[in-house]
């Protein structure tokens, strides 16, 4: 009886923990700040994954010397994007930062997943992860964006917290948007 109540308890807490996961991931979704990036997908299947797209923006390679702000990272530091619109739906890197922008400001946080140091014949860069480098899609939709990537132009829809943290809202493809449901 004993082994009965813990069972049902530890399930309970691992639903409770599930539900809050999704709930934040919603909250995210629908009260983020909208931020459209430009992106250049590749699309690769995996037999545990399933079929998904991976997914490059301009926020993944970052040349430090261009920009202002921290440039002494190693791999595994938190980096802190600030984003300027400079259109209505076109954002561009203002800073790169170790340390979370002021509240009210634009930014993505994401970790450094690969640091250059400078050199003679390179600048210096890293290559960062934001946790939306994967878009995943059923078959068919996935076949058709692989289809679609030769011939049209594609824009990842984001949604970023007041953290810093992103998720994928949607895709826009020639101008016309697909706003996922959760």
């Amino acid at each position: 009886m004993i082994r009965s109540i813990a069972l049902l308890g530890l399930c309970a807490v691992l639903t409770a923990f599930l539900l809050s996961m999704i709930w934040g991931h919603q909250q995210a979704r629908n009260n983020g700040t909208e931020i459209i990036l430009d992106m250049e997908p590749v699309d690769p299947r995996s037999l545990f994954r399933g079929h998904y797209v991976i997914i490059r923006t301009p926020l993944n390679i970052i040349e430090l010397d261009q920009y202002y702000g921290d440039n002494d990272f190693k791999v595994g530091d938190k980096v802190f994007v600030s984003l300027t619109k400079v259109e209505a739906d076109q954002w561009q890197i203002s800073s790169v930062n170790k340390q979370q922008p002021e509240a009210g400001s634009n930014f993505i946080q994401g970790r450094v997943n690969h640091y250059r140091s400078s050199s003679k014949k390179w600048p210096q860069r890293i290559r960062v992860k934001y946790n939306i480098e994967s878009y995943f899609a059923d078959k068919v939709s996935a076949l058709a964006l692989e289809k679609k990537v030769s011939e049209s132009k594609m824009r990842i829809i984001l949604a970023v917290d007041e953290n810093g943290k992103a998720v994928i809202r949607g895709l826009e493809i020639d101008g016309t948007r697909f706003i996922d449901e959760l």
